[in-house]
């Protein structure tokens, strides 16, 4: 094998964004896990390196020894370009990092007079009998036009039917000899079988065609016809038929009916699955070979036949007549990628030369990739000088006389490869179709190449461990980031653990801070936000101030208003909101020195700002009172400044808290006036009216307080006029009490009028006299005796 070191590396992923890359290279541990997560992170080997090992973009200055590594092709099987080598490499070994493209150079050079293999596989079945007299026919014109394509042309001939089994073929005994016997057909046919094969590859025509002449029909009782058997043995018996291995081998196949395929065995009992293996006598290269165990193994698949077309490369061309080629383009496509072709043939197959000729000039002019990519793997083929471009990226219209196909082949690994396949080399056959293959030997860059070198018992690692990669591997008893530590902490009073962070990890893992004997040294790191180094904190490093928001430009607002305390801002006393911005003494009037109140006492103070002001008071601090009526004003002014009146006026002085208060009476008030002064009263608990004056700046504040210190008080009442109010009242309720009594009286005696009326009148309808009782009986009644007869005369 000659090997060549010829290579070039593609980077075929996009980074990540700058920041959250970043973070992301930092978290990781080992050089292995830095260079598998993004093709972005670097790691740093330097042993007395502090910052974080794994990185993104530039190293700080105390690195000298940067872990990059980019996959290359560490060499080539190369081919010399011939009429019998048509693929400039025959075997290409590559080293590829995960999420890193490594790329290589291959020509394709199109060879005159190329080997040409082909082999018709025809259907004998009765309904193909006109097709198979016009191949007779043909016969020796099939085989010349071979030639005509290639002067290293073989043609070979085979056919099918079906198995020997009911429902597929007629059982009847005088049917199974002469499946065209009467009343069935004319007779003479031969019996049914599955697949036979007649005429090894040959460049022999006459051969060919005198082989082709001795065929005869046979029969088969369902539409369908066995052909896939066939098929499969064609492909796979590759001594028997006689397959080359640097030729173009074409496998024609025609039929006018639809074929059985993996599954129909069962109708004929068979149920053991086709094994897509030569189970025929592939020893010997003459023809006239049957295959005999159909009845033994089902029909094979759509997709074992595409596996095997794959391996064996071959190119299948169905040649089918125009009410079955629907079906046979549907087969086409479900074997696009192995290059299948459907054309249509004629009532007597009189075109099949053309089909044959069509065929091979789409193969032999359009170069096809097939690679057999395992999971993770991707590969790319970028033609540089094709002649004619497809849609897919396909190359055509090439031509053995405009020289040779150049293309970059890339070949690139998922990120997670390295887990899911642990750093094994694999191998990625990759044919090209018609033209034939080579092998790509993939091996995943998985690891470090300071991974190879490792000192035992470093001095780095105070000779108590392995320096690797920057990194110290302590020996059993030993800990901590130089192996400086015991781990007999009883001993030596180093703990034997540091804690953990959120993520379970010590010091929340090495790129937040290390753990020396037993407690965590905080690492520094770039704060973007702010421009300057900040150390992580935390008993395990667990603290940053990246959860801290900034005011002003400064975190937390600055020390004099909070600090950053593990997550959040521990805000000074007098400030809040998440960044410490807000302060309640920026909502105080400054020229309400008195009182001092946020807002005037008229709002609310929402982080800086005073909101929500009292009716009719608005401003920055709620101290302009807009409204048109001075009621209204003075309806807000007024019970603010009431106690400081009353202070005033008991004390007869300046109260605390208060504005500067003035005394008037009706001598003086003419001294207070102006837009801005509102008067107001109250009732002392003498009942006399009390009036004071609130007078405001131009800007709502009030200013000065003045108070009449002469009092309109009510004036006691005289004897009379008490008299008055006490008779006056007695008086009215004896007259009302009166004309109660008396509506009473006149009420009862209405009552009583009517109830005498009521009786008069029932007296007036009554029948019996006045003395008289209606319901009186006498005490005295006469009886007779009937028995008596009175005296008789004497």
């Amino acid at each position: 094998m000659k090997l060549g070191g010829y290579c070039c590396v593609l980077l075929s992923l996009a980074s990540m964004s700058g920041s959250g890359n970043a973070q992301l290279c930092t978290a990781q541990t080992s050089c292995a896990d830095c260079i598998n997560l993004s093709p972005s992170c670097k790691w740093c080997s330097t042993a007395n390196y502090t910052g974080s090992r794994c990185f993104s973009g530039t190293p700080a200055v105390n690195c000298s020894n940067v872990e990059n590594p980019a996959g290359t092709v560490t060499g080539i099987d190369t081919a010399t370009l011939s009429s019998l080598v048509q693929v400039s490499a025959r075997q290409v070994n590559v080293t590829v990092r995960p999420g890193i493209g490594t790329s290589f150079s291959l020509s394709v050079q199109p060879a005159n007079n190329y080997p040409l293999d082909v082999y018709l596989l025809t259907d004998l079945s009765y309904s193909f009998l006109d097709d198979l007299t016009t191949l007779q026919a043909l016969g020796a014109r099939i085989a010349s036009s071979v030639q005509n394509i290639s002067t290293n042309a073989q043609v070979g001939f085979g056919s099918f039917v079906d198995k020997q089994l009911a429902p597929f073929i007629n059982i009847l005994p005088a049917l199974v000899n002469d499946p065209c016997a009467p009343p069935y057909g004319p007779g003479k046919c031969n019996p049914p079988y599955s697949y036979k094969h007649t005429v090894s590859l040959t460049t022999d025509g006459a051969y060919f065609s005198s082989r082709l002449q001795q065929q005869t029909i046979s029969g088969n009782q369902d539409v369908p016809e066995g052909g896939w058997d066939g098929l499969m043995q064609a492909i796979v018996c590759k001594k028997l038929i006689g397959w080359r291995d640097n030729a173009r081998h074409l496998l024609v196949f025609s039929t006018d009916a639809n074929s059985h395929h993996a599954g129909d065995g069962l109708l004929g009992g068979v149920v053991r699955p086709n094994p897509h293996t030569c189970l025929m006598n592939n020893s010997i290269t003459a023809g006239n070979v049957e295959y005999t165990l159909s009845e033994t193994y089902d029909y094979p698949s759509l997709g074992d036949i595409r596996e095997q077309l794959r391996l064996n490369d071959i190119i299948p061309i169905f040649a089918v007549t125009p009410d079955v080629q629907s079906i046979y383009n549907a087969v086409t496509a479900e074997l696009a990628s192995v290059g299948a072709s459907t054309g249509s043939l004629q009532s007597d197959s009189g075109n099949i030369i053309q089909l044959i000729q069509t065929a091979y000039q789409t193969v032999s002019q359009r170069i096809v990739f097939d690679p057999v990519l395992p999971s993770g793997v991707t590969m790319t083929f970028t033609p540089l000088n094709c002649p004619l471009l497809g849609s897919d990226n396909v190359c055509n219209g090439v031509k053995p006389t405009q020289g040779a196909v150049n293309f970059t082949v890339s070949v690139q690994l998922t990120q997670d490869f390295c887990r899911a396949n642990q750093g094994n080399t694999i191998s990625v056959p990759v044919r090209i179709i018609g033209f034939g293959s080579f092998v790509v030997n993939i091996s995943p860059l998985c690891g470090c190449p300071c991974q190879q070198s490792q000192i035992s018992n470093s001095p780095f690692c105070t000779s108590n461990g392995t320096l690797t990669c920057g990194l110290c591997t302590c020996n059993p008893g030993r800990f901590g980031s130089s192996c400086q530590c015991d781990a007999n902490g009883a001993q030596s009073g180093n703990a034997t653990s540091c804690p953990t962070g959120p993520n379970n990890l010590p010091c929340s893992g090495q790129s937040r801070g290390s753990c020396i004997c037993g407690k965590c040294a905080c690492s520094q790191y770039q704060d973007i936000r702010l421009g300057l180094t900040s150390t992580y904190y935390g008993s395990a490093c667990e603290c940053d101030n990246s959860l801290c928001d900034t005011s002003n430009g400064q975190l937390c607002g600055g020390s004099s208003q909070g600090v950053c305390q593990c997550g959040g801002c521990q805000c000074a006393n007098g400030f809040y909101g998440t960044a410490c911005q807000c302060s309640n003494s920026l909502c105080v009037d400054p020229t309400d020195t008195i009182t001092t109140r946020t807002c005037n006492g008229r709002g609310v103070c929402s982080c800086n700002q005073c909101t929500a002001c009292k009716p009719p008071y608005t401003g920055q601090y709620c101290q302009s009172c807009q409204a048109t009526d001075k009621t209204t004003c003075a309806s807000q002014l007024c019970p603010p400044n009431l106690d400081c009146a009353k202070c005033a006026l008991l004390n007869q002085t300046m109260c605390p808290s208060c504005p500067t208060t003035y005394f008037v009476n009706a001598t003086t008030l003419s001294t207070v006036s102006g837009a801005a002064t509102t008067e107001c009263q109250y009732t002392d608990s003498d009942g006399c009216q009390d009036t004071y004056f609130v007078v405001q700046d131009t800007k709502g504040n009030v200013t000065a307080l003045y108070v009449r210190t002469d009092k309109a008080c009510p004036q006691p009442l005289a004897p009379a006029q008490l008299a008055t109010i006490i008779v006056v009242p007695l008086v009215v309720i004896a007259i009302i009490a009166i004309l109660i009594l008396l509506t009473l009286l006149l009420i009862f005696w209405l009552l009583n009028r009517a109830e005498v009326r009521k009786f008069e009148k029932e007296l007036a309808r009554a029948k019996y006299t006045k003395n008289q009782n209606p319901l009186y009986v006498p005490a005295n009644q006469q009886t007779k005796n009937p028995i008596y007869e009175g005296e008789k005369a004497q």
